[in-house]
């Protein structure tokens, strides 16, 4: 039967909502799953709950955090999008969220500052639900129109925030929290009549049968002290102290001592009260309370073992968080020792020793768990080549470890880093030289790129050389008498080198070690990259970088030339020598590592970006290598940096600036005005570089669909074929 529609003025609906009443709205509409969407008015924000068809209820009331609205819905529907969240800062809330399944939802809306949520208008238009919240006004734009007839100062914005009147703490984000109720397994449920009962230093074991016998229940003390041969189960005991003396070790027994005072005490506490009193654990079975140090593992009912193939965390590890709950694991341990012998064959003349080595092989059982927690009572193994972890106790307690490792097993979310690293150099060299040369007679001077070259007379002055050889003439008498001769040379060189790389990597927040840091090709690092030992013929090469490849977290990329930046020579023992040479990269190298991505949509990474390039060359040893590089590097080591999913990170600063003025000039003539040019030789160098480099993060859904290039665009008609048929 179809009800009508029921026609009511929003501002009753609003006093029915502040009453706490439920607010009925029928419409004619097929169900369909929930989205949340919101609309923007001058003055209101409307929260628009779109699909919840014919019927809903909505109760509203303020908590905590803000206003909360609970929806129910004639019939189970879903929501769209799955659990939705949207931020409105500007207009004053801070989140507003829809969640829910079936046919009940949860609408919250929490302010921006702490107070309570005015109660909405709440109305319905037959297919949505609509709640109208009073909101900031919007902001209004002013534009004016400029006379640009007349020059004056624009006015800009100045973005200096206001300073604090106090001190506000950083924003949290939301955290995911997964919930389990648990009940006091050391609490004995049972029922009997009120207990009266004065106790001085009386044995626990004792003072428990009394209050069994006293509720007409069964008692029964099970002894665990395995290295006792007189103990056993029943009434036997265990503990510290004896008879005569509290807390005095007994070989034979041990005894629990407790002191109580109950007046009219009700049962169950009484019971239980005994037991926290001597640290003993309690049972109930049927009508027959068991009490002991480790009885919680004792029971006369079946157990239950299943065994959990773990996906994400590994086996050792989960065993390791179960055992800090209370449960009990055990881990087998192999142990290998090697002994050797030698004896000593032959005569004193021509004695020789021989030696023998033993292994011996020892496997060994350790268990290990907290005394106290939740999984008091069960037992666990591992199994690392399958990653499996099998569980053996009360069918409770497996159920409450199930959950908790449905809580470890989470998968670890992985980022592309899309690092873009722009190198700018700009050169500008500037040179301006002038020579000369004229002859006056047997006079000759020489203008030489502002050095004086000058000779008089017809030889000239002797040397030691020209003692031995040939006389030398003066060489102006291959110049035609009484002439000038100049040679003017100006230019400038300009230079505008870019470097882009544009990298991605794809990193997992794992930090477990995949291999040993100090293993590798051996040697230090060079300063522009990794280095190899060619002795040796190695291949694998260490990234000079504080972020390598040690850990599943980090990743590095390392593009270049190897060059020889260093040698090493050693002495062979047969009196030879040995050149070990050193490798560096003369290129780019990016290491970066990832420490955490949150659930709110934050990656926390670091990077170590370095660019190198060969800028000079030395001898090397003749019996090794021609020549030995010089590198000039650049590099920045950022520490741990946080960024929002989507935005860009931009890093500048590292910037060398390189400037060099040289000039040759004559005394006194190349310092004159004018003039003085002819006489002097000028060298501007100029050098600018800067690395600028910029980081993009996007975290990578498993759950959904798409390609991981992140808008790659080959750039050649080879690579566009190769993308297009994979195959």
């Amino acid at each position: 039967m179809c009800l009508p529609v029921i026609q009511k003025h929003p501002a009753e609906l609003a006093l029915s909502a502040l009453m706490g009443l439920v607010i009925p709205v029928q419409a004619v509409a097929s169900v369909e799953p929930l989205e949340l969407k919101v609309r923007r008015l001058p003055g209101t924000l409307e929260v628009v709950i779109e699909g919840t068809g014919p019927g809903p209820q909505l109760q509203q009331f303020n908590n905590s955090v803000g206003w909360e609205g609970q929806l129910i819905l004639p019939n189970p529907t879903s929501l769209r999008r799955g659990p939705q969240r949207l931020a409105l800062p500007e207009a004053g809330f801070e989140t507003i969220s829809l969640e829910g399944k079936g046919d009940r939802f949860v609408i919250q809306v929490t302010p921006v500052q702490a107070g309570a949520v005015p109660r909405p208008v709440v109305s319905a238009d037959g297919r949505n639900l609509i709640l109208s919240f009073a909101a900031a006004p919007q902001a209004s734009l002013q534009t004016g129109r400029l006379d640009l007839n007349t020059p004056g100062r624009v006015p800009q914005r100045a973005f200096v925030p206001p300073l604090q009147p106090r001190a506000v703490a950083p924003p949290v984000g939301d955290m995911a929290v997964g919930s389990l109720l648990l009940r006091n397994p050391s609490f004995v449920n049972v029922r009997g009549p009120s207990v009266t009962m004065t106790l001085r230093n009386a044995p626990a074991r004792d003072a428990l049968m009394a209050v069994a016998q006293l509720g007409g229940y069964g008692f029964v003390y099970v002894d665990d002290t395995a290295s006792n041969p007189f103990s056993g189960s029943g009434s036997g005991g265990s503990g510290s102290g004896g008879p005569g003396s509290p807390g005095s070790p007994n070989p034979i027994t041990a005894q629990r001592f407790v002191s109580i005072a109950f007046q009219n005490e009700g049962y169950a506490k009484a019971v239980n009260s005994i037991l926290l009193a001597a640290g003993l654990q309690g049972k109930l079975e049927g009508n027959l309370i068991l009490a002991g140090p480790n009885v919680l593992s004792k029971t006369f009912g079946s157990q239950l073992s299943k065994i959990y193939r773990l996906n994400q965390v590994s086996a050792n590890s989960a065993a390791d968080y179960l055992a800090s709950l209370g449960a009990t694991i055990n881990k087998t341990f192999t142990t290998t020792s090697t002994s050797s012998e030698v004896a000593s064959t032959g005569t004193p003349a021509n004695n020789t020793a021989a030696s023998t080595a033993s292994t011996a092989t020892t496997t060994q059982i350790n268990s290990f768990g907290a005394s106290q927690g939740p999984l008091i009572g069960l037992i666990g193994t591992t199994d690392s080549r399958l990653g499996t972890i099998t569980l053996v106790g009360d069918p409770s307690l497996v159920l409450i470890a199930e959950t908790y490792l449905k809580q470890l097993d989470l998968r670890q979310r992985q980022v592309a880093l899309a690092v873009r690293l722009l190198d700018v150099n700009l050169e500008n060299d500037t040179t301006i030289s002038n020579s000369f040369a004229f002859r006056y007679g047997n006079n000759f001077i020489v203008n030489d790129n502002g050095q004086l070259l000058g000779a008089f007379g017809r030889f000239l002055p002797p040397t030691v050389e020209s003692f031995l050889g040939p006389p030398t003439e003066n060489p102006g008498l291959q110049i035609p008498r009484d002439n000038f001769f100049d040679f003017v040379q100006a230019q400038i060189v300009s230079r505008n080198t870019t470097l882009l790389a544009s990298p991605t990597l794809i990193l997992q927040e794992n930090p477990s070690i995949l291999r040993d840091p100090s293993a590798g090709s051996g040697g230090g690092g060079g300063a522009g990259g990794g280095s190899q030992n060619s002795s040796a013929g190695l291949d694998a090469y260490t990234i000079d970088s504080p972020i390598g490849r040690g850990r599943a977290n980090e990743a590095a990329v390392r593009v270049g030339t190897n060059v020889i930046t260093s040698v090493r020579i050693t002495e062979t023992q047969n009196g030879g020598t040995q050149c070990e040479l050193e490798l560096s990269t003369a290129g780019l190298i990016l290491g970066a590592r990832v420490e955490k991505i949150d659930d709110n949509g934050f990656v926390t990474f670091s990077l170590s970006p370095s660019i190198s390039a060969v800028t000079d060359t030395v001898p090397g040893p003749p019996a090794c290598t021609p020549q030995i590089s010089i590198l000039s590097v650049r590099r920045l080591d950022t520490g741990a940096l946080r960024v929002r999913e989507g935005q860009t990170l931009i890093l500048t600063g590292v910037i060398s600036d390189f400037d060099v003025a040289e000039v040759s000039k004559w005394p006194i003539l190349g310092d004159l005005p004018l003039v003085g040019q002819f006489f002097r030789a000028s060298n501007n160098q100029r050098q600018k570089r800067e690395l600028v480099i910029m980081v993009t993060p996007r975290i990578i859904r498993d759950d959904e669909g798409g390609t991981f290039g992140y808008g790659f665009q080959p750039t050649t008609e080879d690579a566009r074929l190769f993308m297009s048929n994979p195959q």
